[in-house]
Formats: structure tokens, sequence, C-alpha cells
């Protein structure tokens, strides 16, 4: 992913309305899981991004140890600025360094679309292997090959996934999957419509192309803010949704 993407990212995921529906169902996640309020957290986002689903994980959990680590030095260093009292650090999905044990909880979103399951597999186990018994890590993935566009080229994904292919990588972690779904369900058409002039027309050259990151029209925001907060208020009710531009995931070592 090129700087430009993230000085976008890091400007406008904190409110956002994409971001901010992302935070929620984790939050969501969390509080049903009832790691909210436990002491002692051990808490990793392997991934971190630019750091707003790090703040979150420190300021919703309180953890003992906050950890965090990504491929960019730009990443790192907007993580940093926003999170400070994290233990932030430079780390590639496909070989994370851990300087924790074992851990409660690791998320990481939208991370393995950009090197894909095989390359990341080894990676993988070391994560799950990573987690304490009753431990979970939570998934973001891009949803359905067929829909990678101009956008996915533009923050560097290769591979998009389908609910049934999160379910095999998490059975070959040998953990137990307790929630999958996909997201971002009532928005699929429009999302699908938005893209459809990328998807017939391929390029080949990141640098030619941005992402679909804008800042949007403050009351449109707030109404897709809303439209996923309803989606993931009926996920943790168990709801599954049947389509969606994302996966979500959470898996649970015994």
């Amino acid at each position: 992913m090129n700087d430009d993407e993230y000085y976008r990212m890091a400007e406008l995921e904190a409110e956002h309305w994409w971001y901010r529906g992302l935070r929620d169902v984790v939050a969501r996640v969390l509080k049903a899981r009832q790691f909210v309020g436990r002491s002692g957290l051990q808490v990793l986002d392997a991934g971190c991004g630019t750091g707003e689903n790090l703040r979150l994980l420190g300021e919703m959990l309180r953890p003992s140890y906050l950890g965090g680590f990504d491929v960019s030095p730009l990443a790192i260093d907007l993580s940093q600025r926003k999170v400070p009292q994290a233990d932030v650090y430079l780390g590639d999905i496909c070989h994370p360094p851990l300087h924790g044990d074992q851990y409660d909880v690791i998320l990481s979103c939208d991370v393995l679309c950009t090197t894909g399951w095989d390359a990341a597999r080894d990676g993988m186990r070391r994560l799950a292997d990573a987690l304490r018994p009753g431990g979970v890590l939570i998934l973001n993935l891009p949803a359905y090959q067929w829909l990678y566009s101009a956008h996915d080229l533009a923050v560097g994904t290769c591979e998009r996934f389908t609910a049934a292919k999160v379910r095999a990588l998490v059975d070959d972690l040998g953990l137990e999957t307790e929630l999958l779904t996909y997201r971002v369900s009532v928005l699929f058409p429009a999302v699908v419509l938005a893209r459809l002039p990328s998807l017939l027309r391929r390029r080949r050259d990141a640098s030619a192309v941005h992402s679909d990151l804008y800042r949007p029209n403050p009351l449109a925001n707030r109404c897709l803010a809303r439209i996923l907060r309803f989606e993931n208020a009926a996920i943790v009710r168990g709801v599954r949704w049947p389509w969606g531009s994302s996966v979500f995931a959470v898996a649970r070592r015994s």
C-alpha cells in the first residue's frame, strides 16, 4: 500500500462510516464474550495499520499488555502517535514477531488479504498457538474474489475470501469457529454498483489508482454508520448475513 493511502486512512478512519462499523462489531463481540472489565488481559493487533483499532482495544479493554505490529514503518509511526502507551513495532503477518507468550485477544483486520492465505499460513499458526485457552482470534477480510477492483489494487489486496474459505482456514489453525458471517450486507448492492466501472476496466498499475476511501457527506456518513450498527447488533444476536463485502469471524482456542 502506498504512503498516500496510509495518510488518508489515518485522517479518516476515526469518523468514516466503514471503519466505525468495523470497530462497532469488534466492540460488540468483545462485550458479548465478557472481555470488558477483565483484568490482566494480553492483547495484540496483528497488522495494526494506522492505529484506530489499537486505540479501541486500549480504551475498551485496559489490558495489561497492548501490542501491535505492521509491515509499514509509516503505519508504525502513525500508530505510535495515536496510541503512545502501546508496544508498536515492525512485523509481518507471515513471520509475526511476538513480544508476549500468550494472548487473550488477537485482532487482525484486512491483513491476510495483502499476503494471501498460502503465504501467511505458518505465521497465522504461530498466532493461533500464542492464544491462551479461551482466547479469541478476530478476523475481518474482504469478500469475493470477483469483487477485486481498483480499490484492492491501491491498498495491496491480493486475495479476497468467502465465508467457506475462512471457516477452512480457522479449522486449519486448530481453532473453533464461534462466529462467521458476511458484513456490509445491506449496503452490498451499492458497493457492487460503486465498483462496477473498476470491475469492468481492470488496471494493473497500483500507482495509477486510489482506494475508494474518501470523506463522505456528514449526513450520509451518519446514516451509513447506523446501517452498520443495525447489522452488527443483529450479528451478536445470532443473525448470519448470507452476503456482504467483508467476512467477519471469531475463532476460539479450546
